[in-house]
C-alpha cells in the first residue's frame, strides 16, 4: 500500500501539468477566437480598412478588365466580404465603350461572385456611333461580374437616347445580350419624317 501511495504522488505533478496545459489551450481558444475546442466564432470583425481605394482587374489578353474605386474599403474576413462607400466601378468591354456602375454603397463577396449596389445605383454605357448613351438607375443593384449577369427586384429606369424604359425590375445577360424586365413601359420618340 505505501509503494502504491508513492506511485500516486510521484504521477500528481504530471496530472496537474497536463491539467493546465488542456485549460491553457482552451482559454488560448476562446480568446483569440476559435471558440471551445475547435469551434469557429462568429465574430464580424475588420482585418482590413482603406481610404480613397483603388482596385482593377486583368483579362487574359492583359487588357484592364475593370477598375474599382471607392472613398473607404473595409474587409471582414468571416465571411469573406469587402464594403465600399461612394463607389464607381468601370467595365470594359472588349467589343463595346466602358459602362460605369456608380452607386453610394456595395459590397463584395468573394465565394458568391457577387457585387451588391445600393443607394442610387446609376449605370451608364457611353455612346458609340451606332447607339445612343444608355442610362440605368435604380435603389439596388446586383451583379455577378464572372457570369455577367446583372439584376434587380426593384423598379428600373432605362433611358437609352431620347427613349425611356420604366420596369418594375430587371435581369440583363451581358454575355447573350438579352435582357428581361417585368411590367415594363415604354415611351418611344420615333425619329422626324422628312418630306
Amino acid at each position: 500500500m505505501g509503494r502504491l501511495i508513492q506511485n500516486l504522488e510521484a504521477w500528481v505533478p504530471v496530472v496537474v501539468v497536463l491539467l493546465l496545459a488542456m485549460v491553457t489551450t482552451w482559454l488560448w481558444r476562446v480568446v483569440e477566437g476559435g471558440g471551445a475546442w475547435g469551434q469557429k466564432s462568429v465574430r464580424h470583425i475588420p482585418d482590413l480598412i482603406m481610404s480613397h481605394f483603388s482596385a482593377l482587374q486583368l483579362g487574359e489578353n492583359g487588357q484592364i478588365r475593370y477598375t474599382l474605386d471607392a472613398s473607404k474599403m473595409v474587409h471582414y474576413p468571416d465571411d469573406d466580404t469587402s464594403h465600399f462607400e461612394t463607389v464607381l466601378f468601370t467595365s470594359y468591354e472588349s467589343n463595346g465603350p466602358p459602362v460605369d456602375v456608380r452607386s453610394e454603397r456595395a459590397v463584395r463577396s468573394e465565394p458568391r461572385d457577387e457585387v451588391v449596389f445600393t443607394g442610387h445605383v446609376v449605370v451608364t454605357r457611353q455612346p458609340t456611333p451606332e447607339e445612343p448613351r444608355t442610362v440605368m438607375t435604380t435603389s439596388i443593384l446586383t451583379a455577378y461580374p464572372q457570369r455577367g449577369i446583372e439584376k434587380t427586384d426593384q423598379p428600373v429606369v432605362v433611358t437609352y437616347g431620347q427613349d425611356r424604359l420604366l420596369a418594375n425590375s430587371m435581369i440583363v445577360d451581358n454575355k447573350t445580350k438579352v435582357a428581361h424586365f417585368t411590367h415594363a413601359k415604354l415611351l418611344y420618340h420615333s425619329a422626324p419624317r422628312h418630306p
